[in-house]
């Protein structure tokens, strides 16, 4: 085996096993998610609770008015999966402060919301969140039955942060992705409101957000890849042995290649 071959195996492996890092320089960057093997070890409490939780997920840094806020993100399975934690928010206002995350199923941009754009919102201290769906006759969105598996909740980060030590608040999400469908491409858009300062803090910045009873409009919001186009994904064991026959098919073409030279 060459050494083109032995470098072109070590980047598969490593795009796969490795989670992905970034920081939004611009409101017009994707967010990237990663696909992980771990996400269903996740304790949700709405706080990193252990520290190798959230380490298999991809890391988005991103700033809003001075807040710093940390998205972490996954899939695994039938599911998607998020951690925001908002690091200078150290006033903990229980059953007021919020985080939402809106998915675009078809990331058609709509300049009003249609039946496939999800929003999906936790609350400090509240144990579940709630689901809203566009698509209503007003063009805003309604709340809906919670989908089975769902998970939305916020907690008080601590000492196992491995952000910040300092308490502050952080939200856990658990998404069915059969509710928004299987796609590498959605639209994305996520507010953290913190209640002290009756301000909301936004992915993209430009899609301001006024009021808890208003999601601004879908041609707004960004949007989060999956890079790899593991979602729809393989599951990870039959992703791997693809790989593998892949590597294996690669090598024998290489080796008949080269006896008949």
């Amino acid at each position: 085996m060459n050494f083109n071959i032995i470098f072109i195996i070590f980047l598969i492996f490593v795009t796969i096993l490795f989670p992905l890092k970034y920081t939004l320089g611009s409101s017009t960057d994707p967010i990237l998610i990663t696909i992980s093997s771990t996400m269903d070890q996740v304790i949700f409490d709405g706080k990193w609770t252990s520290p190798p939780e959230w380490k298999s997920s991809s890391e988005n840094k991103f700033y809003d008015s001075g807040m710093q806020i940390i998205l972490r993100s996954a899939h695994q399975d039938n599911f998607l999966y998020f951690y925001v934690d908002v690091l200078n928010d150290f006033t903990l206002n229980k059953g007021m402060d919020k985080a939402t995350i809106c998915i675009d199923g078809k990331n058609n941009k709509n300049t009003i919301s249609d039946n496939d754009d999800f929003c999906f919102s936790a609350t400090l201290g509240n144990k579940q969140g709630v689901v809203f769906q566009g698509g209503s006759v007003t063009g805003n969105f309604q709340k809906i039955s919670n989908p089975e598996n769902f998970i939305g909740l916020g907690n008080v980060s601590d000492d196992n942060n491995r952000y910040s030590k300092v308490p502050h608040t952080s939200y856990e999400f658990k998404i069915p992705i059969d509710l928004i469908q299987r796609s590498d491409n959605y639209g994305f858009y996520l507010s953290v409101y913190d209640a002290d300062s009756h301000v909301f803090f936004t992915w993209p910045n430009e899609a301001v957000r006024e009021n808890l009873l208003k999601i601004p409009s879908p041609n707004t919001w960004g949007d989060i890849v999956s890079p790899d186009k593991s979602l729809p994904e393989l599951s990870f064991p039959i992703l791997i042995f693809t790989i593998l026959i892949f590597t294996i098919i690669l090598v024998q073409s290489k080796t008949k290649i080269g006896i008949f030279r």
